[in-house]
């Protein structure tokens, strides 16, 4: 797609550290600009000249293969072939050139025509006033999707969120199923308008939880696992086999199906996964043994090489798909605040990638935990797709697809629809309403058709360690000590 004109965004994140593109970049643009415009006027004087005096073109003569002479400003555009679901954030002219369906294909040329002509964009200075009563929240967020079928397995989604309310609307209507239920941790730094637009869309809902405390987030992670794990308290008593953990830009690829199966596959076991944790992303010289950090309400019965072992710093990840039957036993036998807390220090960055997966990966007697202490890596390839690149600061990367980067990751315009489309992975990050709503817009259209990719089969998911231990365990034939991780 050589010819997509790919322009620098000033509002693509408050936060983000934008660079210009360099001024050569800038130069050519403008070059190119005066070519267009030159070939614009033109092609405006070539057909005011052919309607002027039609007998000097011959467009076509009463034969049916006759060619016919057309000017790309005569070509009709490729028009959008989405639902009116988009009509609630956008006019028909911004959305005008979004194809979904030639975008899962990677027509290069619809994606090129789409960007070329602006990528549809929300920012807090371009949103329309929604009606913010209750039935027409429910119609945005499902009013045009199929009936409901009860689901197997119902999933739980936390998420922590801080920016604009019309994306977590989207993003909620993607998952939506009356079965499942949904969490959200606001950041206290967000506008009064999305904090008080979000707990009005929770009381249309009984499924949809907003809690009452707000979190002071960032990007080093502070905030992230207290925020989660408020949510997974307060939604413990409610029906639910998996939750998945998730921060503003995550998005789901899956359905709402696909995700109770993968939960039924999957039975208790979590999925992470396995790194070990950077030295310096924790306080090494704290104490890091169970019974020196009082990490068990009761130390009564734990036997002492869990008590007196010291803990292996794990990572991953912030998104895991963690099982209730985990999550449980965590609050019924762990001091969890005293963790949360340890893990959760302004000191380092990146913090908020350890919790979870310290605990799922050092054996302490924990239901649904794995009991193999395992110290090899193993990728996480089925929770967080990601186009990581680290070459460079954030902006402009030719090495992304959609040119465009925040922290290390390729933002996922339209350009990654056939990848997503394709992937087995449960999360997309990172997808921005800043920067281009017509990938999650497209993947919405997807999940209403009830065509978002392969769903993870038994033999597939049996590359998970954890899977291969719960198993085992299942089979009768575990045997701790001769354990392949």
């Amino acid at each position: 797609m050589s010819a997509t004109r790919y322009k620098r965004l000033t509002d693509i994140d408050l936060d983000a550290d934008i660079n210009t593109i360099p001024e050569s970049r800038s130069i050519q643009s403008t070059l190119i600009g005066f070519i267009l415009l030159f070939g614009f006027v033109a092609c405006m004087i070539f057909l005011t000249s052919v309607q002027a005096h039609p007998a000097r073109v011959s467009l076509q003569d009463n034969g049916k293969n006759s060619p016919i002479l057309r000017t790309r400003s005569q070509e009709k555009p490729r028009k959008r072939n989405i639902t009116k679901w988009m009509d609630n954030y956008f006019t028909a002219d911004e959305s005008q050139f979004l194809n979904c369906s030639e975008m899962i294909k990677n027509n290069k040329d619809v994606i090129e025509l789409y960007v070329n002509n602006g990528r549809m964009k929300l920012d807090n200075e371009r949103l329309f006033e929604l009606p913010m009563d209750c039935p027409s929240i429910k119609n945005r967020i499902y009013g045009d999707m199929p009936s409901f079928r009860p689901l197997k397995r119902p999933i739980a989604f936390v998420r922590t969120i801080y920016k604009i309310y019309e994306l977590q609307e989207a993003l909620l209507s993607i998952s939506y199923h009356p079965d499942n239920v949904f969490c959200f941790v606001m950041d206290s730094k967000s506008t009064d308008r999305l904090k008080e637009s979000v707990r009005i869309m929770s009381s249309c809902f009984t499924n949809v939880v907003v809690l009452g405390k707000e979190y002071s987030l960032n990007s080093g992670g502070h905030g992230q696992d207290p925020a989660h794990f408020d949510c997974l308290k307060t939604i413990l008593d409610r029906k639910w086999d998996h939750a998945i953990i998730l921060q503003n830009f995550d998005l789901i690829i899956k359905t709402p199906y696909q995700l109770s199966d993968i939960s039924e596959s999957l039975n208790y076991t979590s999925i992470m996964g396995f790194d070990h944790g950077f030295s310096y992303r924790y306080n090494t010289k704290a104490k890091w043994t169970p019974a020196g950090m009082k990490l068990f309400k009761i130390e009564t019965g734990v036997p002492n090489e869990i008590l007196n072992r010291n803990l292996i710093v794990r990572k991953s990840l912030n998104e895991v798909i963690v099982s209730k039957v985990f999550v449980k036993s965590m609050f019924e036998k762990l001091n969890m605040d005293i963790i949360i807390k340890l893990f959760d220090d302004n000191d380092y960055y990146g913090v908020d990638e350890m919790l979870v997966q310290t605990l799922y990966e050092n054996y302490l007697g924990l239901e649904g935990q794995m009991e193999s202490n395992c110290t090899r890596n193993h990728n996480d390839i089925l929770t967080r797709m990601t186009h990581w690149d680290f070459s460079g600061p954030n902006g402009f990367d030719k090495e992304c697809h959609s040119k465009w980067k925040r922290h290390g990751i390729c933002i996922m315009g339209v350009e990654y629809m056939n990848e997503l489309i394709k992937s087995q992975q449960v999360i997309a990050n990172k997808v921005m309403a800043t920067f281009d709503f017509g990938t999650i817009a497209c993947m919405r259209e997807m999940i209403k058709r009830n065509t978002a990719g392969e769903t993870p089969n038994t033999q597939w998911l049996t590359s998970f360690p954890q899977f291969r231990e719960m198993q085992q365990k299942a089979n009768g034939t575990y045997d701790r000590n001769k354990f392949d991780c």
